[in-house]
């Protein structure tokens, strides 16, 4: 009885919304109002949402509007963030205005739905093509660091014992702690599987902050690994300004490179899932997807197959049980791997072979727009692509 409740007044909802919005639209379209269903109790929607529907605007593809975004306190992911984009849409943060008017940013009237940026399922998200779009033009982010956030930022990296002139990568591994219960656990990985990456990167001269909250698993000591996750002093800004001063953002299937992605700093995401979100956010990232391991048929599924059929788009762990399938995380070999080809890619020393552009140009023929990241310029990772390249065939 709950449920149907619940469902009536859902629709019941829905219907005032889109009544009110009727009436509402003439006065929208005269002032070209509109305004922005965007997800902000998720950081990667709080970020991702607002830098497409810029860049949209940037590009020509939609006309420029006077853009409203109702982020009521307590429903914002990170509220630091938020005060970046006051800068390009109206934010409106009063709870009482925000309930008011919120039936206009839930109707077909007087919305710009941002939801198909990063939000379809079985079909291709958005922000590929307009990220592609936006940086061939020679569109530069949208958003740099404060001075103030900069300097402060980097007060704080005194004290934790980095020097000035160091570089330091953030890494971040998704966990079940953030959002427990949603039945999506096939994207968590074990973050002491990065441990070989970091220590490469440490080999390499940078140092390692690790991203999150406390729920997450603590790290071995190490004294250039800072576990910022498990500090006391956390906050929203410090957060944004780790993602956008780091030489690039080393994580898994979660948000929280976009952050990094709004400023322009690259990210190599290890253990996406599904297989069909492989590609990351920005033309300049890599990605490497987790493998599916079929129980019924003793072997790891072909890319092929995966991307072939239904399986390359779950998202729910019980459609991949139902199927007998298991997700298996990345090696830790395969994680450092990646995380050192980001680093030739950013210090402009990578090699792509023939061969392996030929491998990428094989997995990516495999995606069509029934895929996540179909069309995105990112590429997935080379040493991952030269290991499996059987289950190209």
């Amino acid at each position: 009885m709950h449920k149907i409740l619940s469902f009536i007044k859902s629709k019941v909802f829905l219907i005032l919304c889109n009544i009110g919005g009727f009436f509402a639209w003439p006065c929208c379209s005269i002032f070209k109002i509109k305004f922005l269903n965007v997800f902000t109790s998720r950081i990667g929607h709080l970020c991702v949402e607002p830098d497409c529907y810029i860049k949209e605007e940037l590009l020509g593809i939609h006309p420029k509007y006077k853009a409203f975004m109702l982020a009521p306190p307590g429903k914002v992911a990170n509220e630091h963030i938020l005060s970046y984009w006051k800068d390009h849409i109206k934010i409106t943060r009063s709870p009482l205005l925000c309930s008011f008017l919120r039936p206009l940013s839930n109707n077909q009237f007087t919305t710009y739905n941002v939801y198909r940026y990063a939000s379809p399922i079985n079909t291709a998200a958005a922000f590929p093509q307009i990220q592609s779009r936006y940086f061939k033009t020679g569109g530069r982010p949208l958003l740099s660091l404060k001075d103030d956030d900069f300097q402060r930022g980097w007060e704080k990296l005194l004290d934790f014992g980095i020097p000035r002139d160091a570089w330091f990568v953030c890494v971040h591994c998704r966990e079940e702690g953030y959002i427990s219960g949603e039945g999506q656990n096939y994207r968590n990985a074990d973050v002491t599987s990065y441990i070989p990456a970091m220590e490469a990167i440490i080999e390499r001269g940078g140092w390692v902050i690790r991203l999150g909250d406390p729920s997450m698993k603590a790290m071995p000591a190490n004294k250039r690994i800072i576990d910022y996750a498990h500090l006391e002093n956390r906050s929203d800004w410090m957060d944004v300004f780790l993602c956008g001063a780091c030489k690039f953002f080393f994580g898994s299937a979660s948000g929280l490179a976009a952050v990094s992605g709004v400023f322009g700093v690259p990210s190599a995401i290890a253990n996406q899932a599904p297989v069909s979100v492989v590609l990351p956010y920005l033309p300049c990232d890599v990605g490497i997807p987790k493998l599916l391991y079929s129980q019924r048929e003793k072997r790891y599924l072909k890319f092929s197959e995966i991307l072939g059929s239904a399986i390359g788009n779950f998202r729910f762990d019980s459609l991949y049980k139902d199927c007998g399938t298991f997700v298996i995380d990345n090696t830790p070999e395969d994680i450092e791997a990646l995380a050192l080809e980001m680093l030739d890619r950013i210090n402009g020393v990578i090699v792509y072979t023939a061969e392996d552009n030929e491998l990428q140009e094989r997995f990516k023929s495999l995606m069509d727009e029934n895929h996540y990241s179909y069309g995105s310029e990112a590429r997935v990772g080379r040493e991952f692509l030269r290991k499996y390249s059987l289950l190209l065939d």
